[in-house]
């Protein structure tokens, strides 16, 4: 049990996470449970500082506002962190998701060593829970992002390709960092950011049960939804995807093979394909400098920069098809920084993902743009935390 809680109250603090605001029959009906039921597990979460009634829309007849239930937006906070090639990205949230504070810390390229990393990250930390200290706002806990092959059951780093990580017990330098203030979790900017574009569209009713997300950001990673869970492999190592090969007589990659994934549609190659030499530092691209110029050229309609766009989306979409005849989700959602450059991709991927299926038609899987964009991995991170408390993971507070 966690912290005594029974499944029903996990169901429900669940069902909030997901769906909410309700009302209490709606929510109870979506739980499955009798208004009574509902209610005491309502009051039961509310002491715990978990749940808070909040004012809906008028209602038609009456004029006066409906009560909803939501998530509780004023105890407690729950941190992302999102570990990166070029940059540190660190977010302090309510558990409804509305972002208190967020920070963002440059990295030089040679500073990718892993103590050096962990300093950055240990920094960035305490820019959003120091000022939540302060504000006497108790931290349920912090997601922690990196861009690779992660095992999330013991925190450890597998295979990070962009910065050479293999084997980092981040977790453990993490909790060192907090002194054992709060639980951490690990795991990668894919997953992380899948499971906040699920809540997002869960909450404004789009398909969210059986989605691929394929991150745009240091590389290309796959989040999986499948029967509305998170798939991550017999060795909870799933979604590598950008080191897949697309084209044996392609580029090198960073992996030591030639033609993966990324060499055709990561963001790496295609800055490096639009962009001049001297948008790299120490043999590394400073993505995001890089991709701030990519995106000025593509708006000035930039001939090389669009080209290089319009060949990565025919690519992005002969890579999401490959994968789709395999996992066959619903939605194929394109997130990270592939959003900003939506008016440049989304077409060629689309048409190249449409000329790829076996069996064409309208009911091929949808290729749509998250609304996450690039702190997507942060907001997952710390939406983790929530969920691990309805999941069992950890214990929920006590009641007050």
């Amino acid at each position: 049990m966690s912290g005594g809680a029974d499944a029903t109250l996990l169901a429900v603090l669940r069902h909030l996470v997901d769906h909410g605001p309700l009302t209490r029959p709606d929510l109870g009906e979506g739980v499955g449970l009798a208004r009574a039921t509902t209610s005491a597990v309502v009051n039961s979460l509310i002491r715990r500082g978990l749940v808070a009634e909040v004012s809906g829309l008028p209602q038609k007849r009456r004029g006066r506002p409906t009560t909803l239930l939501d998530l509780a937006d004023d105890t407690f906070g729950v941190v992302g962190l999102e570990i990166g090639v070029d940059r540190v990205l660190s977010a302090l949230y309510t558990l409804r998701g509305r972002e208190l504070l967020r920070t963002e810390r440059t990295v030089e390229p040679e500073a990718v060593n892993p103590r050096s990393l962990l300093r950055h990250a240990q920094a960035a930390l305490h820019d959003v829970l120091d000022p939540a200290a302060d504000s006497g706002r108790e931290l349920l806990g912090v997601g922690v992002s990196v861009p690779g092959l992660v095992d999330a059951t013991t925190g450890t780093v597998k295979y990070v390709p962009s910065l050479g990580w293999r084997d980092v017990a981040l977790r453990a330098g993490v909790e060192d960092a907090l002194g054992g203030q709060a639980p951490v979790l690990v795991d990668s900017g894919a997953n992380f950011a899948a499971l906040a574009e699920r809540r997002h569209r869960l909450r404004h009713g789009r398909e969210a049960a059986s989605l691929l997300y394929l991150t745009g950001t240091y590389g290309i990673s796959a989040g999986l939804f499948a029967d509305g869970r998170l798939w991550r492999g017999a060795r909870h190592m799933a979604g590598e995807v950008g080191h897949m090969i697309v084209d044996p007589d392609g580029p090198d990659c960073v992996c030591g093979r030639r033609g993966c994934f990324e060499t055709r549609a990561g963001l790496a190659a295609i800055t490096a394909a639009a962009l001049e030499p001297g948008t790299t530092l120490g043999g590394r691209v400073v993505l995001s400098t890089a991709i701030d110029e990519l995106l000025a050229r593509a708006r000035s309609a930039d001939r090389r920069a669009v080209d290089a766009l319009t060949e990565a989306g025919i690519w992005l979409g002969r890579g999401a098809a490959a994968l789709c005849s395999v996992i066959d989700p619903r939605v194929v959602v394109l997130g990270g920084h592939y959003a900003r450059f939506a008016p440049w991709l989304l077409g060629p991927a689309r048409e190249a993902f449409a000329e790829a299926q076996l069996i064409p038609g309208a009911d091929i899987p949808a290729v749509e743009v998250s609304a996450g964009a690039d702190w997507a991995t942060v907001e997952g991170a710390a939406l983790a935390v929530l969920l691990s408390l309805a999941d069992r993971d950890q214990e929920l507070p006590a009641e007050r």
